[in-house]
């Protein structure tokens, strides 16, 4: 399957429209055209987010937080919103580029409580919701 060209959209794109960009390059390459952005993004990723993305092998730690505007030039067949926050803007940002738009719901981890261990299951299990997602989306696709 040859990719589309996405965009992943959260609300600070700080955890998990950069772990879809992580994992997306991770299943097609670093050539896939992946992008994430944010609708309120934050001034840096989130440190759990780039140790539980290395665990997978995926190096993000000079990933910089974008916001969507920045996303206009970008090529996008596909606009995935990841947090519920965030639909409004990414389904109108698909249909200004008319591009197919498909919500996929994922908790967020920054709102597990907790010590250091379990907030970061709460971001492993965000990750490995992501992957699912899109190993579903592949499946569906094929």
């Amino acid at each position: 399957m040859s990719p589309p060209a996405v965009v992943f959209v959260c609300a600070r794109n700080a955890v998990r429209s950069p772990m879809a960009e992580g994992l997306w390059r991770l299943r097609f390459g670093d050539d896939a055209q992946s992008v994430s952005c944010g609708i309120a993004p934050a001034a840096w990723p989130d440190g759990f987010m780039i140790s539980v993305m290395a665990e997978k092998g995926a190096d993000l730690s000079g990933f910089e937080c974008r916001d969507l505007g920045e996303a206009a030039d970008d090529p996008v067949e596909l606009v995935v919103c990841l947090a519920e926050e965030a639909g409004p803007d990414a389904a109108a940002f698909a249909e200004r580029r008319d591009a197919e738009f498909q919500f996929w719901p994922v908790a967020d981890p920054t709102t597990a409580p907790g010590g250091r261990e379990t907030r970061l299951e709460a971001y492993r299990a965000a990750r490995e919701a992501i992957d699912a997602l899109i190993a579903r989306y592949v499946r569906e696709s094929a």
